[in-house]
C-alpha cells in the first residue's frame, strides 16, 4: 500500500486521467480502494476510514469514473454518495464478481482490486 505523501503526490496523476476504474471495498471502519487506468495498470491503492467525510474528501477529488463495490451494510449510502459527487456506481455481489468468488486468497486490498479488474473488463464487452 502507499504512504500518505506518495498519494498526495498522485492526485495530481490522476485528476489528469479520463477513464479511470474504481474497485472500492468497504469494512465498518475501514475501506480499501484501488485506481487503475485505461489499461487495467493499478495506478493507486490506499485505505480510508469508513465515513461520509473521508469519502467526499477522497472521491470529490477524482473525475467521474466508474466505481466497483459489493453490496453490504455501507453500500447504500456509499453508492448514494459516490453518486451525488458524479461517479458512475456499481454495486455487485461479491459471488458474481468471478475474480473475487472464485479466488483462493481473500482480503479488502486484494478485493478492491479484483472487483475494479472484473467491471473494467465488462465494461469493454
Amino acid at each position: 500500500m502507499k504512504k500518505t505523501i506518495t498519494v498526495q503526490a498522485f492526485q495530481k496523476e490522476i485528476c489528469k486521467e479520463q477513464k479511470l476504474t474504481i474497485g472500492l471495498d468497504l469494512g465498518d471502519r475501514w475501506s480499501f480502494y484501488c485506481v487503475m487506468d485505461e489499461a487495467g495498470q493499478v495506478i493507486l491503492e490506499q485505505k480510508l476510514p469508513t465515513t461520509s467525510e473521508a469519502m467526499k474528501q477522497t472521491f470529490g477529488k477524482i473525475p467521474r469514473s466508474l466505481i466497483a463495490l459489493e453490496t453490504g451494510t455501507h453500500s447504500p449510502w456509499v453508492s448514494r454518495l459516490l453518486t451525488e459527487l458524479g461517479h458512475e456506481v456499481i454495486v455487485a455481489h461479491a459471488q458474481k464478481v468471478q475474480l473475487i468468488s472464485k479466488s483462493n486468497r481473500k482480503d479488502d486490498r486484494h478485493d478492491c482490486a479484483k472487483g475494479a479488474i472484473d467491471q473494467q473488463e465488462q465494461s469493454k464487452r
